[in-house]
């Protein structure tokens, strides 16, 4: 009897059949409404840029995952749209015609092609009635149509500031597009020239697309990406001059509390006020020199701005209206020239700024003393209690002949430190040094050193007292003459142990951060105040901490005259023209400087055919060059058409809305089936997309909410991103690295379902994860085995009169009427793990559990009704074996139609439960008892385990703790 799998001929036929009847065509509801008992389920991959590669095993990752959780909700009653479509507007294309002189559209069309194919070879479910393509007129009509509301409401404006040039591809980019100074696409030095250009007005939105982030489900990384890339900052706006040239600048600061401290001013390499500073001095040649140079070390592979931390000064100085002197004006590298204004006023209080002065000793003035709030250990701050301020001394005292340091740990806790003690009325802290010394150590001859710093301040809890202390500590240094040393009172020696430590051991013996904080002082290891202190200057607000005095700092400097409030973003608007031909064409038309946009009724504003693709290198694209279409005739005059088109990203900002009603030419959506769809349900795709796409595509849905066209003010719903498939040399999956994986291959060799299951298994969906051809005969195997089991199973009956599947003869098999017990029990708790664990994108727990179902099956045999269930639970992973064997089991309907499984929750409790049992909560035992077996028969069963008896045995027990089926804790 042949039992071989033949995959590629039941792939094929089932893929085949599906798309005859239009299985996973999704309707929408009539009226617009959700039929009764119904709900909608709205699913998407981040679709793909088809590049002329096609897609390599890494890809469809993401797009099995939303193939299983879609199926799985169909199969759950839910109404499902589940769409796929090409991204095919920008560069990659582009190129690819410039290098092969052929036309884009010809050449999206082929790639088009072949990535549905090789989608479709994998089994998905998409619903490709609703297919789009961003290049497609009749889809860029509506994205033109949104630019033009943009330019309606005053959100697109043009401007000719200084903008991001890729001397390479030469075009505008981004902010977004640039990363370290380089084009994020083809690696060129990003240049600064003044272009026209079209903006958007994302800044408008920036306050709520952070606030909205908060209830979104998206990881939090991407929420804190996004955080990061908006980066909004309240600061202050110093107005200041600079000495000798009268120039007026502004210099934007972000901590205000540090005024004082500011002793030197910074500004970026690229900044354009550099050479004004410096013309005609003697540092013309050598700023000059350090600039060009700076820009070359950009270029090179490894640059990080962040990292950066190189000068030279300019020879000017700024006036400085807090009376502690002028600033000298430093050009350094950190410093970004789109950043705020490009100039910041620095002081000891930063961490870069701090540096940067070590390195170029450029004179420092501290006015923020460090604050430490312990927050671990017996000492922990209560801060729902009271403080009680104290002024005390911390004595690092250093042994007579050795580099060893005396310290303190008080009994019984984890409190490990130095001599400290209270300053008492009249007496001075050398003063108060030397008693506590001598007090609580015996050692008589004490020599003073030195101060270490100024004062220390730390709030914890006194649990001698009982109160919460306020600490000001005077950190003193002493040295100790010799080893005499008198009694020391009883009281201290039960309170404390001393401990002689050596100098490279003492960071880590003590416990408490403001302790450290003292020690790195001795070390000489310089530590800015960045985030919490106490203000020392100036005299108005001396003493006040760092957090609450903000505000009133921002107010005493504003009426001052000083400055003003200013709220900035790490986010500017966005850069919207592309001086290149494959892209949508910006629907305006010109008079002169005046601006005149096209009609609705003339959208869309095809691209016509050119003789070239090649960019001009001008802020005119190839589109300038074709006069018929270019220049317009509109009554007696001739108008010109905007030559710039838009950038890859355009598109993919609204595709999402457009699936929903792909065919409507009336509107961009209609009102009530995007009002029945509503947001993206579940959006998966690449991490790498947080601070462009998603942001873009979130801009965007806020303003078409803004405008009516949409009834919720998010896109998306639930964001899950997905772990990289990298190659099993470690390193991307790449041509230039000759290691990609072509599906079709993987699917040709080992059928679709394989590769489906094992992209699934190989380890949790959100982490990376290697690449093994070897590793895909598991998943084989386990094909193989369903594939016999359906078999033993299925009548031959049936089988003949149904399908002609060469080597399946007649005659009979053996069916059982009922499942094992056991079995039974074990199909019900996969039902309940597979759904959940889909719902939770644990793919690879939901297969494994599918594996361990199968080999007890094998095993101990199973039911028709049985094997039905499970051949539905794997179908989201495996669709076309199981529909293959759902319908040799004599079902009509596709098993992608059925209804998902319930499982039964008698079925799936346990006879017998194990049981922690814990001694004063510390795990000691477990224990074996009934289910639910009541409390008195669990005490009764944990005193007898032997382990317990002989850890109970002679002590007194206080009580039992005892939680349901999980757990008891006896407490003595």
């Amino acid at each position: 009897m042949k039992k071989e799998y033949d995959h590629k001929k039941i792939e094929k036929k089932w893929q085949k059949e599906w798309a005859k009847k239009k299985i996973y065509q999704t309707k929408n509801p009539p009226s617009h409404k959700a039929t009764a008992g119904q709900g909608k389920f709205y699913i998407l991959d981040m679709f793909p840029y088809v590049s002329g590669e096609g897609i390599h095993v890494g890809h469809p990752k993401g797009y099995i995952a939303t193939d299983v959780v879609s199926r799985k909700k169909r199969m759950q009653g839910f109404n499902v749209l589940h769409p796929m479509g090409f991204d095919s507007f920008g560069l990659p294309t582009e190129n690819y015609a410039i290098k092969t002189k052929t036309n884009p559209v010809v050449s999206v069309a082929k790639n088009i092609a072949r990535f549905k194919k090789q989608l479709e070879i994998i089994g998905f479910d998409y619903d490709w009635s609703r297919e789009v393509n961003t290049s497609d007129p009749k889809f860029y009509k509506w994205t033109q149509w949104i630019f033009l509301k943009l330019l309606e409401r005053g959100f697109a404006y043009e401007s000719n500031e200084p903008v991001n040039w890729c001397p390479r591809d030469m075009t505008i980019l981004a902010n977004e597009d640039v990363e370290d100074g380089k084009c994020e696409r083809c690696g060129a030095v990003v240049e600064k020239k003044p272009i026209r250009q079209w903006v958007l007005k994302i800044t408008d939105y920036a306050d709520r697309l952070l606030a909205d982030l908060d209830a979104l489900d998206w990881p939090e990384s991407i929420k804190e990406s996004q955080r990061n890339w908006i980066g909004r900052s309240e600061g202050i706006m110093y107005k200041q001059k600079v000495k000798d040239l009268g120039i007026k600048i502004e210099a934007y600061d972000s901590i205000p509390q540090t005024f004082m401290a500011q002793t030197f001013c910074v500004i970026a390499p690229e900044h354009p006020l550099v050479k004004k500073l410096i013309k005609r001095t003697k540092y013309e040649e050598p700023v000059l020199d350090f600039v060009e140079k700076f820009k070359q070390r950009k270029i090179k592979k490894g640059f990080e701005t962040e990292k950066e931390i190189e000068g030279i000064f300019t020879g000017r100085y700024v006036d400085n209206p807090f009376g502690t002197g002028d600033l000298p004006v430093w050009i350094a590298t950190f410093v970004i020239a789109d950043y705020g204004t490009g100039i910041v006023n620095s002081s000891v209080h930063d961490e870069r700024d701090f540096a940067f002065a070590k390195k170029y000793n450029i004179p420092l003035r501290e006015v923020v003393e460090p604050l430490v709030v312990r927050s671990e250990g017996l000492d922990k701050a209560r801060e729902s209690e009271p403080f009680i301020e104290r002024n005390a001394v911390v004595c690092i005292i250093k042994h007579w002949s050795e580099n060893k340091f005396l310290c303190h740990s008080v009994k019984n806790t984890d409190w490990r430190g130095f001599v400290v003690g209270g300053v008492e009325d009249g007496e001075d802290p050398v003063e108060t040094g030397i008693r506590e010394i001598t007090e609580e150590t015996g050692y008589k001859n004490i020599k003073f050193v030195k101060q270490l710093g100024g004062v220390v301040h730390s709030k914890f809890w006194q649990d001698i007292k009982k109160q919460n202390r306020f600490a000001h500590f005077t950190p003193l240094y002493f040295k100790l003459q010799n080893n005499e040393q008198g009694e020391i009172e009883q009281k201290q020696k039960d309170f404390y142990d001393m401990h002689w430590v050596s100098e490279k051991e003492v960071l880590d013996f003590v416990s408490r951060e403001d302790m450290k904080v003292i020690w790195k002082r001795y070390l000489g290891i310089n530590q800015p105040i960045i985030k919490n202190g106490i203000l020392t200057e100036p005299v108005e607000f001396k003493g006040r901490e760092w957090g609450e005095v903000r505000e009133d700092i921002i107010d005493y400097i504003v009426k001052k005259g000083f400055g003003y409030r200013k709220v900035t973003y790490k986010l500017h608007d966005w850069v919207f023209s592309r001086q290149r031909y494959w892209g949508e064409p910006i629907p305006v038309l010109r008079d002169g400087t005046k601006v005149i946009p096209v009609k609705e009724k003339d959208l869309p504003v095809k691209l016509p055919k050119v003789k070239s693709y090649k960019p001009t290198g001008t802020a005119e694209s190839p589109l300038a060059n074709v006069p018929n279409w270019i220049n317009v005739k509109v009554g007696q005059k001739v108008l010109r058409r905007e030559s710039n088109t838009m950038p890859q990203w355009a598109g993919s900002s609204w595709y999402y809305l457009r699936y929903m009603d792909p065919d409507n030419n009336k509107a961009l959506v209609d009102k009530n089936i995007e009002k029945y769809w509503n947001e993206v349900d579940l959006y998966v795709g690449g991490a790498e997309h947080a601070t462009r796409h998603l942001i873009y595509a979130r801009f965007w849905h806020k303003f078409l909410y803004d405008i009516g066209v949409v009834v919720n003010k998010e896109p998306f719903k639930k964001l899950q991103h997905v772990g990289l498939i990298i190659a099993s040399d470690g390193r991307k999956m790449s041509k230039r690295f000759g290691n990609i994986i072509n599906p079709d291959s993987i699917v040709s060799t080992y059928g679709a379902d394989t590769l489906r299951l094992y992209e699934m298994f190989m380890g949790p969906f959100d982490q990376s994860v290697s690449w093994s051809t070897d590793s895909l005969m598991g998943p084989r195997r386990f094909i193989e085995r369903v594939w016999k089991i359906g078999h033993k199973i299925a009548s031959p009956e049936k089988i003949s009169s149904r399908f002609t599947l060469p080597g399946v003869p007649g005659g009979t098999y053996a069916t059982q009427k009922s499942s094992p017990a056991s079995l039974a029990k074990l199909l019900h708790k996969t039902i309940k793990k597979v759904s959940e664990d889909i719902d939770s994108m644990r793919f690879n727990t939901a297969v494994s559990s599918l594996m361990i179902l199968l080999n007890e099956m094998e095993k101990s045999g199973v039911s028709l009704e049985d094997l039905k269930k499970f051949l539905q639970i794997l179908s989201p992973f495996a669709p076309h074996i199981t529909e293959e064997l759902w319908s040799m089991l004599g079902e009509k309907k596709s098993v992608h139609l059925s209804s998902w499984p319930e499982y039964d929750k008698e079925k799936i409790k346990d006879d017998e439960v194990k049981i922690v049992v814990q001694i004063n909560g510390k795990v000691r035992a477990e224990i074996m008892v009934q289910a639910d077996e009541n409390e008195e028969s669990v005490k009764k069963k944990s005193l007898a385990n032997e382990v317990i008896a002989r850890h109970t045995a002679g002590k007194e027990i206080k009580k039992f703790i005892y939680i349901k089926n999980r757990l008891i804790n006896i407490v003595m």
